[in-house]
């Protein structure tokens, strides 16, 4: 049985959405409104993206793409970011091999 998050579906999508534009830890904990860096890990840690090197920046743009896709929940008819993402630039930044951006 998967383990419940702590986190809010808000704040777990605004990590999943910002780690693979390629923000790092310390920003992405920023916005999402964690206290630390490694919440944020955790997160990425148990997400579909863990690997976020592995994938091209071409896949890392239609993963990015799908979320952008659900953004606003039609269900509860509202942003699923409470908001936070409202003026989010949806196009990746490039990384280095070692998930710096260029």
């Amino acid at each position: 049985m998967p383990r419940k998050s702590k986190h809010s579906d808000a704040t777990l999508f605004i990590v999943y959405a910002m780690w693979l534009k390629g923000h790092t830890e310390t920003t992405t904990a920023r916005i999402a409104g964690l206290k630390t860096k490694k919440q944020v890990a955790g997160i990425i840690a148990r997400s579909p993206w863990k690997d976020r090197a592995g994938l091209s920046d071409q896949a890392r743009q239609v993963e990015l793409s799908n979320l952008k896709q659900i953004h606003f929940d039609d269900d509860a008819g509202k942003l699923r970011c409470e908001g936070r993402l409202k003026e989010f630039d949806w196009t990746i930044e490039p990384l280095c091999s070692d998930q710096r951006r260029v």
